[in-house]
C-alpha cells in the first residue's frame, strides 16, 4: 500500500515538473541554454566560448537552410 502511494506522489510530482515547463517552456529553454554558456565561459574561457557559440549559430544556419530550400529560394528570388 505505502509504494502504491508513493509511486502516485511520484507521478503527482513529475506532472508539476511537465506543468511548469509547458508554462514557462521559453524561460526554461533560455535559462538553459545560458547556464551552459556562463559553464563555458568558466571553464573554457572568452574566445573559445564565443568561436564554439558562433559554429554553433552557422549550424543552426545551415540546418534551417537545408530544412527550409524551397523557403530560402524564394526569399532570395525575391530580393533578385
Amino acid at each position: 500500500m505505502a509504494n502504491n502511494n508513493n509511486n502516485q506522489h511520484d507521478q503527482d510530482s513529475l506532472q508539476q515538473v511537465i506543468d511548469f515547463v509547458k508554462a514557462y517552456q521559453w524561460r526554461v529553454v533560455g535559462f538553459l541554454a545560458f547556464l551552459i554558456i556562463a559553464i563555458l565561459f568558466l571553464t573554457l574561457g572568452f574566445w573559445k566560448t564565443i568561436l564554439i557559440v558562433l559554429l554553433c549559430l552557422i549550424g543552426i544556419g545551415i540546418g534551417y537552410i537545408k530544412d527550409r530550400k524551397q523557403d530560402f529560394m524564394n526569399f532570395l528570388n525575391r530580393w533578385s
